[in-house]
């Protein structure tokens, strides 16, 4: 199997869905610019990512030298001696046990998380899939990792990304204690580790490479303390001429409550789903000429998950054999779907395959088609 296309047209996470799916085995390449990502995958399963060549390595040698798992003298050496030996890097440690296999499998497959959770934030760029019966591990592998758990983590930072962004303006900032105690029993033990590492020279990048649970809740620690008087970011000192000049502390915006945010969220989504419901439920693509129950809305409801699971099958069908299946057995064959086909009251999906169309239809809950009450989805593809 060999798919390659846009990230416009089909998004990352919908190609590791599909790749996860299927089980396959084989070369994922990523492209935006001049940024190249390669990602392995076996089994349906990440065993490795990594940018352009020796960028990996670079950033392990540098990320291993501040965790003191290994001098910075003992490292030139190291490189040196695999490079005029033409060994690949990670194989060569191990071998010659110039750094722990258990620290050096942390820092790998930190790196390796990191590096996808940030790719799968791109929203332009190319893909290229190519399924192989072998993948070449020879500059390493990490423990495999499901796409199903690389995608539910990155769909939480997705979530938060731009707030935290907004709050830090830069990861080179230096971070600094503030005055104000922190009440050990209140902070997660992310927040607290990260004070741990405080010492009013590091940047919140290089805290982030100290901790193993990641940049992102690294970055998020940050300025929650800050936002709670903890701390306080200060653009590191630039020296010109002999002259170092003050540092200027940074002000980022306080974070709101974190029962206001929810509060919040939640009345605006309630708001929104009255709002549709006065409407006629456009929202959950419900033709009805009533104003809905508790019972309907309840239907409409497992409508809209119906609605979105299905097209999404048929999109991944069309994606793997280039054209939208002639009817829907085949999304179980091909394992993009699972269970009955059933509509929300019980009954058999009408399909209907027109070479770049399809229709999709529910009875509705009275069991006639053409009725104010019945569910018609259709979608076309217009290839390029």
């Amino acid at each position: 199997m060999a798919l390659e296309g846009t990230l416009q047209d089909f998004a990352l996470v919908d190609i590791l869905q599909l790749v996860g799916m299927q089980r396959k085995t084989g070369t994922l390449t990523l492209t935006r610019k001049e940024e190249t990502i390669t990602v392995l995958l076996q089994d349906g399963m990440v065993v490795w990512a990594s940018p352009g060549e020796g960028a990996f390595e670079k950033t392990m040698g540098r990320i291993l030298v501040r965790r003191e798992q290994i001098t910075s003298q003992r490292w030139e050496e190291a490189r040196q001696l695999q490079t005029r030996k033409g060994q690949p890097l990670i194989p060569f440690l191990l071998a010659g046990q110039w750094v722990s296999p258990h620290d050096l499998e942390r820092v790998m497959q930190r790196q390796v998380l990191e590096i996808l959770y940030r790719t799968l934030r791109w929203r332009e760029g190319k893909y290229t899939f190519v399924a192989q019966s072998q993948i070449d591990i020879s500059r390493g592998q990490v423990p495999p990792v499901g796409t199903e758990t690389i995608l539910l983590e990155a769909v939480r930072q997705m979530d938060e990304w731009p707030l935290v962004e907004q709050r830090l303006p830069s990861p080179d900032l230096v971070v600094q204690r503030k005055g104000r105690l922190v009440d050990r029993e209140k902070v997660a033990p992310e927040s607290l580790e990260v004070l741990e590492l405080v010492d009013g020279t590091r940047t919140v990048r290089e805290i982030a490479e100290l901790c193993d649970f990641g940049e992102f809740d690294t970055y998020k620690s940050i300025t929650d303390l800050v936002s709670d008087g903890a701390l306080e970011l200060e653009r590191r000192a630039e020296t010109t001429e002999g002259v170092r000049s003050p540092r200027v502390r940074v002000r980022i915006p306080r974070r709101l409550p974190s029962w206001l945010s929810a509060a919040t969220l939640g009345a605006v989504t309630l708001a929104a789903l009255l709002f549709q419901f006065s409407l006629g439920t456009d929202l959950f693509y419900l033709r009805s000429s009533h104003r809905p129950s508790t019972q309907s809305a309840v239907l409409a409801w497992k409508l809209n998950v119906a609605r979105s699971e299905l097209p999404q099958a048929l999109d991944l069908y069309l994606l793997v054999r280039g054209a939208y299946p002639d009817n829907l057995t085949r999304l179980r064959a091909e394992g993009l779907l699972s269970g009955e086909l059933l509509d929300p009251w019980g009954r058999p999906w009408v399909y209907q395959q027109q070479e770049s169309t399809y229709h999709l239809m529910s009875p509705g809950p009275d069991g006639r088609i053409g009725t104010t009450d019945d569910l018609d989805i259709s979608s076309s593809w217009h290839p390029d």
